[in-house]
């Protein structure tokens, strides 16, 4: 069963939300280190004083703005905590059709990701962010593992693999959706995220069903 252990943080300032949505843009863009403080308080509206008025340092702004993406686009994980006591297979493929729709609502929100997750070159406070993809992660693969019906330290099933593959497919989707349309006899999945979930789903869960 999974467990949301974050706790519920206080409403932002208005100022401080103006900034982070700035920021937002401006990292998604360009990335951690080409961002610069003074283009986010121009686009924010505010001094530069202000915008450490409410964060500390850019890493603590920008460590941030990635938290707020990652809530935007695995909300999904806490829609299927809530779901129960649904089966967990069905847990697992409703998370899968709403995080493709989370990528596709929120493009601004998945490019930063993406970056984060492909730039070698990121911010000296990585390890940050690399605690917060594993807690997300570590919830997707126990969702496998609950479909599956195994405990953790089985290893009938290669749960992190399936759990990576689903993210990675929905990714692929997201960035490609613009060229596929363009191929032969694809129409039906790119004009529709939902057909495209729930048949990669079933392709995906069903092969690994047949490797067990």
């Amino acid at each position: 069963m999974l467990t949301n252990t974050k706790t519920k943080e206080p409403a932002l300032h208005k100022g401080a939300q103006s900034i982070l949505n700035a920021a937002l843009s401006f990292f998604s863009e360009k990335g951690f280190k080409s961002a610069s403080i003074n283009e986010i308080a121009k686009k924010a509206e505010v001094s530069k004083a202000n915008i450490y008025h409410h964060f500390k340092s850019k890493e603590c702004l920008y460590q941030q703005v990635l938290e707020e993406a990652c809530d935007r686009l695995f909300t999904s994980l806490n829609t299927v905590e809530k779901s129960l006591p649904a089966r967990p297979e069905d847990r697992l493929k409703t998370f899968f059709s709403e995080h493709l729709q989370c990528l596709l609502r929120y493009p601004v929100s998945t490019n930063l990701i993406k970056r984060e997750l492909m730039d070698n070159n990121s911010i000296d406070g990585r390890l940050l962010a690399k605690e917060l993809f594993s807690e997300i992660f570590s919830k997707i693969i126990l969702l496998v593992q609950e479909s599956q019906g195994v405990q953790k330290s089985s290893n009938g099933i290669d749960a992190p693999l399936l759990a990576f593959i689903l993210v990675g497919m929905n990714m692929f989707f997201f960035e490609s959706q613009g060229i596929l349309k363009y191929l032969p006899q694809v129409n039906d999945f790119v004009d529709s995220p939902e057909f495209y979930s729930e048949e990669v789903f079933d392709l995906l869960i069903e092969g690994f069903k047949c490797k067990t």
